[in-house]
């Protein structure tokens, strides 16, 4: 059938239709005079399409449903979960609406745009979530990061640093757990969705050179020989290592001088093996990036980038490697342990695309958000929070049990600072706000909208309660709690406490930034949904660092700096190449 008649059977014009066309939701058979030739099976597909759009459901999430990459139940679950985080948004929504029409009337404000025009602007505005078409001659990279909630990818024109496609899934593998400082994941789960996702946008995006990883840092799991899991994903919120007496992390420190918070990988190691719990069968042990790396490429977790090395613990930034004599100390054999390397180098190849070996998130989250590395601070803001600048010296930096030096690239480092709460803290808040709502008999819904109201008014009018926001504890005090000082019958309001929380996330990081060499640091970068979605954050950092505050230009920085990673790994091996292919 024609396209005409498609139009009539499912209510679509040709415009939609050519465009999930082009979006790759469906492909049609071309005539013999180049007509195209619809079937009953595209317009199926076109009204689920249709059907889900009115749903609100994004053409990316459909997509990636299509592909396999997620199943239908976690499409509409995100679904969902975004209706609900903007139900308050919607409300405010439909009374600037009724205002608007009030003030311009009815007269004139309708005029010179027919029913064509608003359903074409309708789908402009709709797929504003689609970026910039992409140069059919431009070099392209890809990035995926496996973090803690979600896994995210970014294909990248790294020479203009421009994203053409941005993707985020949920990583819904938490396993259940019998004791409540445990926090696993199953490892080889999110393999199978980074390569479903890994899938869908090579067919979608062939001409991709280079592929990088980053994801979750500190957390390990236990691999054979082939480099198949044997163990869950212990992540970096397990906190075996914190438990018993003496603690494996008290054990380390008193036997090397390390000291490791709970999480860190060989920290969790120290407290399996004292119980007896490693496998049998284990060959090595290694990040989820580095795991989930080496199984694309079909070959052993035997490589790790130094930032990934570090965020295991027991590693000297002077001589860059895994402290030896530690390790022996504590009876860890080093061969369970890969090589590590500082270079951007590959650790196989992926369909024939080179991969390049993993980076710590922390490291490609700066690398992604960053222009200027010389005279910026990032704070990022998930369930925890860092605060992040380079340094060319890492014995400028001052014994602080708070505060870390990492590797980043090219010989240079990282000075990091993590806060346990971070985006966690204002979700505390938020819990409180929920359960006083639903005590009242109102619906249980989210309040993050609400409460960014009441923390911009609070900034505004000054209304700021002191709120030590350590809801979770601290690294080096895991006992620390949180705390609410100097109520008065004046100043104890709902706005003044989601402000205070704010600015006490904001002086978490500043607390720590105070104690790092920041000479000539004029800029402060904020990244994570969290200073998207909240204005007053922003606003909270931009007042306690006296800083202006910028927010990078996209989401998912980690990714996008993986994929700039990987160029750079292309950049080595094909110096005598342009940028640009045929």
């Amino acid at each position: 059938m024609r396209i005409r008649e498609v139009e009539l059977l499912t209510g679509l014009n040709r415009k939609a239709i050519r465009l999930y066309e082009d979006k790759g939701l469906l492909t049609v058979e071309r005539s013999e005079n180049d007509y195209r030739e619809y079937n009953a099976e595209d317009v199926s597909r076109l009204r689920r399409v249709a059907v889900l759009r009115r749903a609100g459901v994004s053409l990316c999430d459909i997509q990636l449903w299509q592909d396999g990459v997620i199943s239908g139940r976690e499409m509409l679950d995100k679904r969902l979960a975004e209706l609900r985080d903007a139900a308050d948004a919607a409300e405010d929504q439909v009374k600037l609406c009724n205002r608007i029409a009030r003030v311009l009337g009815d007269a004139g404000f309708y005029e010179g745009l027919d029913v064509d025009d608003w359903q074409d602007s309708l789908l402009a505005e709709e797929e504003g979530e689609s970026l910039p078409p992409v140069n059919p001659h431009a070099l392209l990279t890809l990035g995926l990061d496996i973090g803690t909630t979600t896994i995210s990818a970014a294909v990248l024109e790294p020479t203009n640093r421009r994203a053409v496609a941005v993707y985020t899934v949920q990583n819904h593998y938490n396993l259940p757990t019998l004791q409540p400082w445990e926090r696993l994941q199953d490892a080889e789960r999110i393999y199978g969705k980074v390569k479903r996702l890994l899938d869908f946008l090579l067919k979608r995006f062939p001409k991709v050179v280079a592929i990088g990883l980053t994801g979750q840092m500190h957390g390990i799991l236990y691999v054979d020989a082939n480099g198949r899991a044997l163990s869950p994903l212990y992540t970096w919120q397990d906190a075996r290592a914190g438990e018993g007496s003496p603690s494996a992390c008290e054990r380390i420190v008193k036997e090397t001088g390390y000291c490791l918070s709970p999480g860190y990988g060989l920290a969790t190691h120290v407290a399996e093996a004292a119980a007896g719990r490693v496998p049998c069968a284990t060959a090595a042990l290694c990040t989820v990036m580095d795991y989930t790396a080496a199984r694309l490429c079909g070959v052993a977790c035997s490589i790790t980038h130094a930032s990934n090395a570090a965020s295991l613990g027991l590693y000297s930034i002077t001589d860059g490697c895994f402290d030896r004599d530690s390790l022996i100390k504590l009876r860890i054999s080093p061969d369970l342990l890969p090589a590590v390397t500082h270079d951007a180098v590959w650790v196989g190849d992926y369909n024939g695309i080179p991969v390049a070996v993993p980076i710590g998130d922390n490291q490609a989250g700066f690398l992604g958000a960053v222009l200027d590395y010389r005279h910026t601070v990032l704070a990022n803001f998930g369930t925890g929070s860092q605060v992040s600048l380079l340094t060319r010296d890492p014995a400028s930096v001052a014994c602080d049990p708070d505060i870390e030096v990492r590797p980043f690239l090219n010989g240079e480092y990282l000075v990091s600072g993590s806060a346990l709460c971070g985006g966690r803290a204002y979700a505390v808040v938020e819990r409180f706000f929920r359960r006083y709502a639903a005590a009242c008999g109102l619906d249980d819904k989210r309040q993050y909208e609400i409460m960014n109201r009441l923390a911009a008014d609070g900034l505004k009018n000054g209304q700021i309660l002191p709120v030590r926001t350590t809801f979770c504890g601290t690294r080096s005090d895991p006992t620390l709690k949180g705390r609410i000082q100097g109520l008065t019958e004046e100043n104890f309001t709902p706005e003044a406490l989601v402000a205070g929380t704010v600015v006490g996330m904001a002086e978490e990081l500043f607390g720590m930034f105070s104690r790092m060499p920041h000479d000539g640091i004029t800029t402060l970068v904020v990244s994570g949904n969290a200073a998207r979605l909240n204005p007053a954050l922003p606003a909270a950092l931009e007042r306690v660092f006296g800083m202006t505050v910028s927010v990078p230009e996209y989401r998912e920085e980690a990714a996008v700096g993986v994929a700039l990673f990987s160029h750079i790994a292309w950049k080595k091996t094909n110096l005598h190449k342009e940028d640009t292919i045929p």
